[in-house]
């Protein structure tokens, strides 16, 4: 059997990829980047596709992509975009393309991947993931469409990646108050789980035309599942601090507009509709027993790295920010600061005062651009590949041009080396695949 799966550089999507792979399934992935794709996953093929793109919305497009292909298994998806046609280009007019496809070339076989709650929200990203569904059902094909709760595995991203952070708040525990619920419940499944669910379902032929809800049977409150992790994380309880929706409704705007990730309407939407499943009927069907939250956990003791990537979760904004406001700034200071403050420095290259004065309102606005950039998040990993040329073009001709700086008493070039450091950080933090 071979398998065209789409968003397989995912979350989700490796997870099932392993999966495949772990029982002889040959794997044909749907990729931005098949080279890396490759390198990551060895023995499997990639075809390089944008879900974004015009082309993808062709049938043409994926018949050569479909030959010698037995089933597809789509699982790829986009939380929030800033431009709405993002979320309809990979959750409906691709796929549906696709399925085209799949009818001309005879591949009945298709597993959608979906999202629990839907039906309860108005979302884009609801929306466009229920059009989807409902294009595949109208389809003369074999599908089945997995509505996973709240998906999680041994890595974190997402709205998995925030519990875990909230746990490792220090001193209080910040929890979301949903509206219209005393206490928030969430199933949880374990991506391992859910990609074992659709090898079964592949092999046995089972569950053709239906939607199933994959979950475990443990469903638990959000204070149960963030004190769950907290333990986890091998941290002492903390009390429990409730956010009102209004409040966690003017954060999520902050994040729409910086990009933050999870931190959005959409996240915020989606857990104040609904985030548990039906975890007897995906038994029933899928032959495989989910684990709840708690096996899951004492299954594998957190490591380092689990401290770690919670803490530098919420770290991750608040090194933004504070870049942000360094260069905003440096910018004003560059636009109104009085030329005479250029002379020493500008003295080797011009003694022209309105030369001088031109050139330090260039910088200033450089760095004004750099300041935007990084609120708005453009481009985080080029933009802090750009900041760490700029300190160090700054400190290397500052170094050459008025060496005494770095004797300064308030640190003049010496705050520089810390600066760089910060970066390199924030240029780390920025990769996530």
């Amino acid at each position: 059997m071979r398998v065209l799966i789409l968003g397989a550089n995912g979350f989700i999507g490796s997870a099932v990829v392993s999966a495949l792979m772990q029982n002889d399934i040959g794997v044909r992935a749907v990729v931005r980047d098949p080279r890396k794709f490759e390198r990551r996953f060895s023995g499997t093929e990639a075809v390089k596709a944008d879900l974004q793109d015009k082309a993808s919305r062709e049938p043409a497009f994926w018949i050569q992509a479909l030959a010698g292909v037995d089933a597809v298994v789509n699982a790829a998806g986009v939380l929030q975009s800033r431009r709405e046609g993002v979320a309809w280009a990979v959750h409906l007019h691709a796929p549906n393309a696709l399925y085209d496809a799949c009818e001309r070339s005879g591949v009945r076989r298709i597993i959608q991947i979906s999202a629990v709650g839907i039906e309860e929200s108005e979302t884009v990203f609801a929306r466009s993931k229920r059009a989807g569904d409902q294009a595949l059902m109208a389809r003369d094909l074999d599908w089945t469409i997995l509505r996973p709760a709240v998906v999680i595995g041994e890595g974190a991203y997402g709205g998995t990646a925030m519990v875990r952070a909230i746990a490792a708040v220090p001193w209080i525990t910040p929890v979301i108050d949903a509206v219209g619920k005393s206490e928030p419940e969430m199933d949880f499944i374990h991506k391992a789980d859910l990609a074992a669910s659709i090898v079964h379902l592949l092999q046995r032929d089972a569950a053709k035309k239906t939607v199933l809800e994959p979950a475990s049977q443990e469903r638990m409150t959000l204070r149960a599942a963030v004190a769950a992790y907290r333990g986890w994380l091998g941290l002492a309880p903390r009390t429990f601090m409730a956010v009102p929706n209004w409040a966690a409704k003017a954060l999520a705007r902050v994040g729409d507009f910086t990009r933050l990730g999870p931190i959005s309407s959409t996240a915020l939407a989606q857990f104040n509709a609904r985030l548990t499943g039906d975890a007897s009927a995906f038994e029933a069907a899928s032959g495989v027993q989910a684990r709840g939250l708690t096996a899951m956990l004492n299954a594998r003791p957190a490591e380092t790295q689990d401290l770690w990537h919670a803490r530098l979760y919420l770290i991750r904004p608040l090194i933004r920010l504070a870049l942000a406001v360094m260069w905003l700034v440096s910018g004003l200071l560059g636009l109104v600061v009085d030329p005479q403050r250029y002379l020493t420095v500008f003295a080797p290259f011009t003694s022209d005062m309105e030369t001088e004065a031109a050139l330090g309102k260039f910088m200033g606005a450089v760095d004004l651009a750099i300041a935007l950039a990084l609120i708005v998040g453009w481009r985080l990993k080029l933009l802090a590949s750009i900041q760490l040329a700029m300190v160090v073009g700054y400190t290397i001709a500052l170094s050459l041009l008025l060496p005494s700086l770095w004797a300064d008493l308030f640190g003049g070039l010496l705050k520089n080396l810390p600066i760089i450091a910060l970066i390199a950080v924030h240029r780390i933090l920025e990769e996530e695949r």
